[in-house]
């Protein structure tokens, strides 16, 4: 157990912890008085060093400091820095020492200005101790760790918000950690920060000594991490006794039951028969819970203004065995700052926690009357005594009792591996997340190979069908022979005839194909159709489907007068076309389609 010391009638805020502390000038950051001196000695655990670093330092500049300054050196004399003086707030130094013991001297004589100085401390290894006074908005990493000396508490610096909601970037970090119960000011310790989107409001609250502000829309929201902190279910309220109140509609009982924070109308609270420190409240969990902290609140009534200032914490597994909360620092039992009036909450948190089934409040000073509502923080108690959010130790194997030489035979050594019930359960969806991984990416590179083989043998497919739907359009359609009632004679206006069917080259253009395979397709056009194309006489419903049969075509034909509208390829007739020729008719061939041939 380390002991520390510090006399003398200039000595500010004072808060010395087993690994950190915060010391200052006196009435600090106002102006140091005049020929004061002050003499801190600080102690660590053996074999660990100290860590200095000043948050402010304002001390009235003199030619070598000789006049106001701070000194500080080892207690064996083996180091020493110092005197400083003069407004240092732009290239605060950091002390490293290489002792387990640190003299820290302040002194002053007639000055007219200077705040004097903030220092912290801790061990060696917490380099990343910060001051009491950064802020949010000194950091711009989303997510950081940083080491908070005790002492903080008390430090001049505004905090803004609360715990659920969040701090505004503005708020002084160690004394928000405080707030949100993740340090104890006495112990100071490691605090997780993550710095989130504002809010447009920043909620007041009291919470371990600290009234937070209400504050207004800022860039960033400071999150402290805090785990353990869920609202337990409370089993059953009892209480040393119960005031009775008589009026004039008659009795009214403030019992016990009434301190549940969920209750509501008269009476508003519990209140005790006795205005004595003997009084108390016990709240029973109904069974072992780790608990981190307490709610209260007072008689929440305006024509009632009852509530508890401080307050003790005992507790108990079984209900016989008692302990009373102490702080861990100096082992003194701790008393808690409670409630400022009657309706405002206040939260205490417990670091460290403890696991118990009863909660005891012991009530050390009340306004008006002992009255107040309560509410147990904490967390489900894991196997074996550990919390759900405390970390699992890792078990170390026993030492060897024997020594192997090279003839001996080492023993069969039987190892059993124990893990925690949550272990199994993240392997087991580690390993079957990376199986599905693993199926998805095979699946997927099938699905896209299939893809590109079927694209290829498509396109090939689709050009052999195409070329045996042509060949066989043709060879059927050369096959059918027509019929005497298929043919249809017109006689042509200059008593001449032709044989269409005749001719092997088409008399008119052909139509463009505008898609390709299957479905292929040509376009519409007016020009005559080949009749390989199967085309047949259109059936006639009304007269305005197409043109009356035997004074027009169907389609466009050149002007027979004159010259031809287009040009006509040269095509040499056979003895048989001159032939038919001469007669006074114009055969046309009407080909059936494929489907009605068949």
């Amino acid at each position: 157990m380390t002991v520390s010391q510090y006399s003398g009638d200039g000595c500010g805020h004072t808060v010395i912890g087993p690994e950190s502390g915060t010391l200052t000038s006196k009435d600090y950051p106002g102006t140091y008085p005049n020929h004061t001196s002050c003499r801190w000695e600080l102690r660590v655990r053996l074999g660990k060093s100290i860590t200095l670093m000043f948050g402010d330092l304002d001390i009235e500049h003199t030619e070598n400091c000789s006049s106001n300054s701070v000194k500080i050196h080892a207690s064996s004399g083996n180091g020493s820095y110092g005197p400083y003086c003069g407004n240092m707030n732009q290239d605060l130094p950091r002390i490293q020492m290489t002792s387990s013991t640190v003299v820290v001297e302040f002194r002053s004589i007639t000055h007219r200005t200077g705040r004097g100085f903030l220092l912290s401390y801790t061990t060696a290894d917490h380099t990343d101790m910060i001051s009491c006074l950064d802020k949010g908005i000194h950091y711009t990493q989303q997510h950081f760790t940083k080491y908070c000396p005790a002492g903080c508490r008390n430090i001049s610096g505004e905090v803004w918000g609360n715990h659920k909601e969040g701090y505004r970037d503005t708020s002084v970090l160690c004394k928000a950690a405080v707030h949100a119960g993740a340090i104890a000011d006495e112990l100071g310790g490691q605090v997780s920060v993550t710095l989130k989107k504002g809010i447009t409001l920043y909620e007041a609250a009291s919470a371990n000594g600290i009234s937070t502000r209400t504050g207004s829309l800022s860039e960033k929201c400071i999150k402290i991490r805090k785990d353990c902190s869920n609202v337990l279910n409370s089993k059953r309220f009892t209480a040393s006794s119960s005031w009775t109140e008589k009026n004039n509609v008659g009795e009214l009982i403030w019992s016990p039951d009434k301190a549940r924070s969920s209750s509501e109308g008269p009476p508003w609270a519990w209140a005790a028969s006795f205005l004595s420190t003997d009084e108390w409240l016990q709240i029973d969990l109904g069974e072992r819970k780790n608990v981190s902290g307490i709610v209260t609140k007072g008689s929440a009534n305006n024509g009632y203004n009852f509530y508890v200032k401080t307050y003790k914490i005992s507790y108990s597994k079984d209900g016989k065995t008692w302990r009373l909360y102490k702080n861990k620092s100096n082992r003194k039992e701790k008393i808690f700052e409670g409630n400022v009036n009657n309706h405002q909450l206040v939260r205490n948190n417990f670091i460290p926690s403890f696991v118990a089934r009863y909660i005891r409040i012991s009530p050390q000073r009340w306004h008006q009357r002992i009255a107040l509502k309560a509410e147990v923080i904490g967390c489900k108690v894991s196997q074996r005594g550990r919390t759900d959010a405390a970390p699992r130790s890792p078990r170390l194997l026993p030492k060897p009792t024997q020594l192997l030489t090279e003839s001996s035979t080492p023993p069969d050594l039987v190892i059993v591996e124990e893990h925690s019930p949550g272990f199994n359960l993240i392997v087991v969806l580690i390993v079957v997340s990376f199986l599905a991984i693993v199926i998805a990416a095979v699946l997927l590179t099938c699905l896209s190979c299939k893809r590109r083989k079927s694209g290829k043998r498509m396109h090939c497919s689709t050009l052999k069908i195409c070329d045996k739907s042509v060949k066989s359009q043709t060879g059927q359609s050369s096959q059918l022979q027509p019929h005497e009632s298929d043919i249809i004679t017109y006689t042509s206006e200059e008593g001449s005839s032709m044989n269409i069917t005749g001719n092997t080259l088409s008399e008119y253009a052909e139509p463009d194909i505008i898609q390709g395979g299957i479905t292929a397709q040509k376009a519409s056009s007016t020009f005559k159709p080949p009749i390989d194309d199967g085309y047949t006489i259109p059936l006639v419903v009304n007269h305005y489907d197409v043109p009356f049969l035997g004074k027009n075509h169907e389609y466009a034909e050149p002007f027979p007068n004159q010259e031809p509208e287009y040009a006509t390829p040269f095509v040499e007739l056979s003895a048989e076309s001159e032939t038919s020729t001469k007669k006074n008719v114009c055969i046309v061939k009407v080909i059936p389609s494929v489907q009605e041939a068949l």
